[in-house]
């Protein structure tokens, strides 16, 4: 078991981590994250155990934008799939 504690994250750095917007951490900070605390230079820091004590998932993939992005997705497996066709 490791003894290194986790970091603190800011708002932002906490909202990269888990694909949320700063204003999903913000909500959820005020009452589903214990352990914050308010530093001079870098704002509000958040542990990361309560980020996933909160049900966050660090380094969530970021959602597709939309069809365009899922259209994308399946024309680049179908692509492959016709590559790997053609080398056996």
């Amino acid at each position: 078991m490791s003894t290194t504690p986790r970091p603190l994250l800011t708002q932002r750095e906490a909202a990269t981590a888990c694909g949320v917007s700063r204003s999903t951490i913000r909500r959820r900070e005020a009452g589903e994250l214990p352990g914050c605390v308010q530093d001079e230079e870098r704002g509000w820091l958040i542990p990361v155990e309560a980020l996933l004590a909160a049900g966050f998932r660090l380094h969530a993939p970021a959602p597709a934008a939309g069809p365009v992005a899922a259209g994308a997705v399946g024309e680049d497996v179908a692509g492959l799939r016709a590559e790997q066709e053609r080398e056996h």
